[in-house]
């Protein structure tokens, strides 16, 4: 098809067969870089009015931890810039970095002394939650042996690491990252071209194994579940929950949360939806809900292409980051609800914590590097 008569496509609103689709232009690119630009400069916004009174609290300037997050999303971006060159297959080697890094760092933060909550700490500083670092580097790890054709020692050594890499997970991080690390995981396994009963059992199998490693480990993994599950009126939980029926349906207005000066509990991490819902109400909520859903469709319309041009490595990363976004976002949105008792998870983009945005914007970043080559490479060539 000439370029002139080519038509572009968007995911959401052009029916195509897959055919015709994989002939076009996309639009989904330019869709997908909108939807995390608006939710990129929302998170930004909202931190900000979450947190300049507890920083102005604590001697520190009230752009404080709005600037820190800033800074590690534009370093962020930058380093996705360098990568994006090495898209889609070559970047895979990162592995033989990530993978020793997570199993040191994840190591290191079951020592009491060179850690505090999960995260490696230095003179008191938290630094990074491991845990989050083991999110973004199960898809390297994984595809090493889950598109090897031939089983050598590299298959066994990469997947027993990774297995390792995803049980210290659930101690270091808890039950909601090694949630969102089995479900990944099971994804990539059936992408790989596994069976459905074989994924399902090996889905099953890794539950098993985490509930068996939870009962070893009650006080890490347990622990903040059940505290969670029986909360008292009082608890952070409760509170939050208040505060996200005080904001109604349009909210009072972004800066003008009230809960946030005295009551909530790190308004600024972990709790800092219910700050967003307070101000921005339930239409906030539900503007958040569908850019959600909007990556979703578009992650899950790129593991087809990729899958369609049997480039099953590319549809794991995709699914990995996707699942990465979305499912960590809605856990934690469910758990500041008090619908989920699975604390521990920070919200992509909004929550406090330099690493975390880090990853989670360089995750993003590569994501949208994989839409971009998935949907326009036939009209390159």
């Amino acid at each position: 098809m000439p370029r002139s008569e080519q038509r572009s496509y968007d995911d959401y609103s052009y029916s195509a067969t897959a055919k015709e689709k994989e002939s076009a232009g996309s639009l989904s690119p330019f869709t997908y870089l909108c939807t995390v630009l608006i939710l990129a400069l929302l998170g930004l916004i909202v931190l900000y009015s979450s947190s300049y009174q507890k920083a102005i609290s604590e001697g520190l300037p009230h752009y404080y931890y709005f600037f820190r997050n800033l800074i590690a999303g534009l370093s962020a971006l930058a380093v996705a810039f360098i990568v994006r060159i090495f898209m889609p297959h070559k970047v895979l080697g990162l592995r033989y970095v990530l993978m020793p890094l997570a199993l040191v760092l994840l190591v290191l933060s079951l020592i009491p002394s060179l850690s505090a909550g999960g995260y490696i700490t230095i003179s008191g500083i938290r630094i990074i939650d491991p845990s989050y670092l083991a999110l973004f580097t199960l898809p390297f790890a994984a595809s090493q042996f889950l598109t090897a054709g031939k089983r050598g020692a590299g298959y066994y050594i990469f997947a027993v690491l990774t297995l390792l890499m995803m049980f210290l997970s659930l101690v270091s991080g808890g039950v909601g990252v090694y949630l969102i690390l089995i479900l990944a995981f099971t994804v990539m396994l059936r992408i790989s071209g596994e069976r459905c009963l074989r994924t399902f059992l090996s889905f099953l199998i890794l539950a098993v194994l985490g509930v068996i490693i939870a009962l070893i480990f009650p006080q890490q993994v347990l622990e903040p579940v059940v505290s969670s599950f029986y909360s008292s009126p009082d608890s952070p939980v409760a509170i939050a929950g208040s505060i996200i029926q005080r904001g109604g349906i349009t909210g009072c207005g972004l800066g003008k949360g009230l809960f946030k000066l005295y009551l909530l509990s790190s308004p600024e991490s972990e709790f800092i939806f219910a700050s967003f819902a307070e101000e921005a109400g339930y239409i906030g909520t539900a503007v958040l809900l569908v850019l959600l859903i909007f990556i979703s469709v578009l992650g899950i319309r790129t593991v087809q292409r990729s899958i369609g041009r049997n480039d099953r490595a590319s549809a794991m990363m995709v699914a990995s980051f996707t699942i990465f976004i979305v499912l960590t976002s809605v856990i934690n949105m469910a758990y500041v609800s008090g619908f989920l008792p699975l604390p521990g998870l920070l919200l992509p983009f909004f929550s406090y914590d330099p690493a975390w945005e880090f990853i989670s914007v360089l995750s993003s970043s590569m994501l949208y590097r994989l839409i971009y080559i998935m949907g326009r490479e036939n009209e390159k060539k």
